[in-house]
């Protein structure tokens, strides 16, 4: 049974609709601001996650760790220390 010239034209215009859909749908998927927006959305919650990772290793059901807070400032101060003892030290060396 062949098809009627209507029926042809019909068809080649939902194919083309079906095209032009999938067409739009690809561009806007690639476009550049999308691309953007998508990776700032993972970069902000990836900083999101490892902010929360981290607030975990301070803050627990207890409250506070004071404790683990008191180490890293010690452990700060002790390479700041370093730092600036081996600056001085390079400064008399390298006069």
């Amino acid at each position: 049974m062949s098809k009627t010239p209507d029926q042809i034209r019909a068809e080649i215009q939902a194919a083309r609709e079906e095209l032009a859909g999938s067409v739009r749908g690809l561009s806007s998927e690639v476009h550049p601001s999308v691309i953007k927006q998508r990776t700032l959305q993972h970069i902000k919650d990836a900083a999101a996650e490892k902010a929360q990772t981290v607030k975990t290793v301070f803050v627990d059901d207890a409250g506070v760790r004071w404790d683990r807070i008191g180490t890293v400032v010690l452990v700060t101060v002790g390479v700041l220390l370093v730092h600036g003892t081996l600056r001085g030290v390079r400064r008399l060396i390298f006069r």
